[in-house]
């Protein structure tokens, strides 16, 4: 099956405030920045980290798909979610790699043939580049013109106009359903914690995007299902989406141009014609360490670990 390199950009507008936080000082969260260099000197930027990109646009959607396509919902163990959710851990000594085990990984899942992850004897490298996301400023418009495929305008704004701050204040039950409080309660002092942490305010225009190196034309479907799927549960970024922060509006370039249902509709199509293989794949490849043992020693009465075996 031939291969090639795509390069899908993206570029967001902020529709709420971003907060995607890096650690905090006091009571403050305080936003990712990364330091650049610019004809001014160094500064510190605000961005979105790749890995969270990744995750939210591509593996999370993605691994959601497969398990209700294939009605896998509450039938897997911890180590099969785990691997498909957040890409797996290493729990079991590393030994011989398992090269048959990967290709099948790779046919039967070409999802994580560019996600990659943890089985649990060994790491299974991926082939997706996720970019970081920059905002759209006057100090990143040097590097921006060099990767940025969309119309940048003349005027760009200095970073620090883009970053805001936000305010919220743990509320009391005897606020928030006064009926439900006990009258024992009317007298004591409320004092209600505040806490604060800083944005990317709404506007902000963000680019972004993934580079899926020799990619054949089912990771690719696999891909662009993902994204769309993330575009149709609302596309968010970052941390307090249940506060209604994170929301993106979002364009999407691809190079070269596909045929972008017709991949997506071959990718669901192998979902549908590997599903009895793939879920055989994932209880063999997450089995309980006991059972595998018990198996290797001939123990008939061996039982696997609760709700890791699926019919």
């Amino acid at each position: 099956m031939a291969t090639q390199t795509y390069k899908i950009h993206c570029l967001s507008e902020a529709l709420s405030p971003i907060t995607h936080m890096s650690r905090t000082e006091g009571n403050e969260a305080l936003i990712n920045r990364e330091e650049i260099h610019t004809p001014n000197g160094r500064r510190f930027m605000p961005f979105l980290t790749g890995n969270a990109l990744r995750h939210r646009m591509v593996r999370d959607p993605g691994a959601r798909f497969l398990l209700r396509r294939w009605e896998l919902e509450g039938k897997l163990n911890m180590r099969a979610l785990n691997f498909l959710f957040h890409g797996g851990t290493l729990t079991e000594g590393s030994g011989r790699e398992d090269t048959a085990g990967v290709a099948d990984l790779y046919r039967l899942f070409p999802l994580y043939r560019l996600l990659g992850g943890s089985l649990p004897g060994q790491i299974v490298p991926g082939s997706l580049i996720a970019e970081q996301g920059v905002v759209i400023c006057r100090e990143n418009l040097p590097r921006l013109r060099g990767c940025c495929p969309f119309d940048l305008p003349g005027n760009l704004r200095s970073a620090e106009e883009f970053v805001g701050g936000w305010q919220y204040t743990r509320s009391d039950v005897r606020i928030s359903s006064p009926d439900l409080a006990s009258r024992d309660a009317e007298g004591d002092k409320l004092q209600l914690m505040p806490f604060t942490g800083q944005s990317i305010i709404p506007g902000a225009m963000i680019w972004h995007g993934f580079i899926a190196q020799h990619a054949g034309e089912l990771e690719m479907g696999a891909l662009l299902l993902s994204i769309a799927l993330w575009l149709d549960q609302g596309a968010t970024i970052g941390g307090s989406s249940a506060r209604g922060h994170g929301r993106l509006a979002t364009s999407i370039h691809l190079e070269p141009e596909v045929d972008v249902t017709a991949l997506m509709q071959a990718y669901i199509a192998h979902v549908d014609a590997v599903r009895e293989e793939a879920i055989a794949w994932l209880n063999a490849a997450f089995e309980a360490k006991s059972a595998k043992k018990s198996k290797k020693g001939g123990k008939s009465d061996a039982t696997p670990e609760s709700n890791s075996s699926l019919g």
